[in-house]
């Protein structure tokens, strides 16, 4: 009886065992600590129950031994799987801490991180300054912004078509490239002039109308609505309320298909769209030139009979200004032929439009002549400075780490050169009153002749303009020198490119508040505003060609590292820097170079109140 009694509770627990398994104990909330007294009272059972007889009794011995090892096996491999698991949860966790030190951010990403929050800060910037609540604040940001576009598309499309000019003319002699360079000049300047002369009326293609710069026409002056600027058709003038009460009112509203009254202002939109078309042309290929003329006199710096010394340096920026003056005179006397037939079948209408090409063309040369003669001039200071010839991009091979003396001495002739530039500006600029647009058609005939400037006059504007652009040119360099000396940032790589510019784009608009607020305190004094006025435009001119020029070379960089990836790289580099152009230029002389154009006249309006406020009959003496 006790035998079989052992033997049906060792088999019930066999039946546990096999059924639920150790794993079902500890899913029940029991543990292996339970599971071992139930083991051990089994085998105390099973050893106090042996049977007298050998055989039997050594039977159940063996089959008590197995069903106890297998038992010991199933809990050691519970046990085994209990701590399986734990090591693998310590070894997940220890994985999850190795994939958080793989995310540490890597250099190119932390500088991607900072251009991005540089960027939105700089937009933003940029965003306060043109809607800032002063007036000349916003002219001055918009002309710092239309320049640094002016100069950066400019640069673009150059250094795109001159890569390929040099790719054809690499296995010439030096003498044969400059020439070259100095036909690629002309080039830009023929077609300068002839752009200029057909958007201004002077010259009529066959086949071309002669435009009207007379007609006045009412156009939408809201600048919220998407079609801002557009003329009015005939049937919506007649809904403008100034037809017909009042002929000669110049604004008023009108009411559109919805019944809104939409501001409207009645002006010469033809010659305002001649005006920018011309602006922005003459722009454009005026730098395209002044670079071009600047890559042939730096090519002629480098030969080595002008490369001895700063002397014979100095004697390749007089050649380039001689050839220079001859491409403009020759383009003088070929054009005054159209100016001449443009007055005699116009009268004076032709007259106005003779004046208005031969000011943009003079303006245009103007800005070619000061801008090849400032750089070329400061590379001959750089080289009696340091004694190291820079390159035709301004760059010494290698970079040198000058002594501060250098680099006082640097800025200080930059300093010279600025308040030159304001006396020689205030001595030879003359205030630009102009003809009255509303009043031009009442010029006597007899005054009717081509405008001519004496080589005097021109020659003091460009050396006053070069000196500003010497300044910026000079401030420019100079803090590169300071960079390297400090060893601040790599120069060399893109981010410190951008850190650069954006460096100095922040010192200009520091400097645009300080010129403005002396501005407005000059302003109220008798004699001064005129003379602060001078000062203060060409100061404002050297800081945009500052800023232009830093943020071209970031922009120049930029192309080239792109370019650099592709197989083709000059092919590339001339097709991203065509398809830039092509974005970007449509956008300035819409958007940006409008709205510089009319702050400008608004500035003219302001100017000329005063000026009438003054006179004593009839004028009153409020003052501003």
């Amino acid at each position: 009886m006790a035998k079989s009694l052992g033997l049906l509770l060792l088999l019930v627990s066999l039946l546990e065992a096999k059924v639920s398994g150790p794993g079902s104990l500890l899913r029940a909330g029991r543990s292996e600590d339970d599971f071992v007294p139930l083991r051990s009272t089994l085998d105390e059972e099973a050893e106090d129950k042996q049977p007298a007889e050998g055989e039997g009794a050594s039977e159940d011995k063996v089959a008590a031994e197995g069903e106890k090892s297998a038992i010991e096996g199933e809990a050691e491999a519970t046990s085994g799987e209990a701590e399986g698991s734990e090591e693998a949860e310590a070894e997940g966790a220890e994985g999850e801490e190795g994939e958080e030190e793989e995310l540490i951010p890597s250099e190119a990403d932390s500088e991607v991180a900072y251009m991005l929050l540089g960027a939105v800060i700089f937009v933003v910037s940029l965003f306060y300054l043109v809607n800032w609540d002063d007036d000349d604040i916003r002219y001055y940001s918009m002309n710092i912004i239309s320049m640094t576009m002016s100069i950066f598309s400019a640069v673009l499309m150059y250094q795109g078509i001159n890569d390929q000019i040099k790719r054809f003319s690499a296995d010439l002699p030096e003498f044969a490239r400059v020439v070259i360079q100095f036909a690629h000049c002309a080039c830009y300047i023929v077609i300068m002039q002839v752009l200029i002369s057909a958007l201004s009326g002077v010259v009529v293609f066959p086949g071309a109308t002669v435009v009207n710069f007379d007609e006045k026409v009412w156009l939408i002056a809201e600048g919220l609505r998407c079609d801002y600027g557009r003329k009015l058709t005939p049937e919506e003038v007649q809904k403008v309320r100034a037809v017909g009460r009042e002929p000669d009112a110049k604004r008023s509203v009108w009411l559109d298909q919805h019944n809104i009254e939409v501001p409207v202002r009645k002006e010469r939109h033809n010659l305002r769209r001649a005006q920018r078309w011309m602006r922005c042309w003459a722009m454009l290929l005026a730098h395209m030139s002044g670079f071009a003329a600047i890559n042939a006199g730096a090519r002629l710096q480098a030969v080595e009979v002008f490369a001895s010394s700063p002397g014979m340096a100095l004697l390749p920026a007089i050649i380039n200004q001689v050839v220079l003056q001859i491409f403009f005179k020759l383009s003088s006397m070929a054009r005054s032929k159209s100016m001449e037939d443009c007055i005699k079948n116009q009268e004076s209408s032709g007259h106005f439009k003779v004046k208005l090409c031969h000011e943009a063309v003079v303006e245009a040369e103007n800005d070619v002549s000061s801008l090849s003669l400032s750089f070329l001039s400061v590379q001959v200071i750089r080289f009696i400075i340091s004694g190291i010839m820079p390159n035709e991009e301004g760059e010494e091979e290698p970079l040198v780490a000058h002594s501060w003396i250098h680099i006082a001495t640097f800025f200080g002739i930059g300093l010279m050169a600025m308040i030159l530039a304001i006396v020689m500006a205030m001595k030879c600029t003359s205030e630009e009153e102009g003809e009255d647009e509303e009043t031009h058609d009442k010029t006597p005939k007899k005054a009717h002749k081509v405008p001519d400037e004496p080589l005097s006059e021109r020659l003091g504007m460009i050396i006053s303009n070069s000196l500003a652009m010497a300044f910026a040119w000079i401030l420019l360099f100079g803090t590169k020198w300071t960079l390297i000396k400090v060893e601040f940032l790599n120069i060399e790589s893109m981010m410190g490119q951008i850190v650069h510019a954006l460096g100095l784009s922040i010192f200009c608009g520091l400097a645009v508040f300080l010129l403005d607020s002396v501005d407005d305190t000059v302003r109220e004094t008798k004699g001064g505003a005129e003379a602060a006025s001078k000062a203060i435009r060409v100061i404002i001119q050297a800081i945009a060609i500052l800023v232009g020029f830093s943020w071209e070379h970031c922009f120049d960089a930029a192309v080239a590292d792109v370019a650099f990836i592709t197989p083709h790289k000059r092919l590339s580099k001339f097709l991203l820097g065509c398809f830039v152009c092509v974005f970007l230029v449509p956008a300035w002389r819409r958007h940006i170079l409008t709205k510089v154009m009319a702050y400008e006249e608004l500035k003219k309006q302001k100017r000329h109140f005063n000026q009438q406020k003054k006179k004593p009959p009839g004028c009153g003496d409020t003052s501003m």
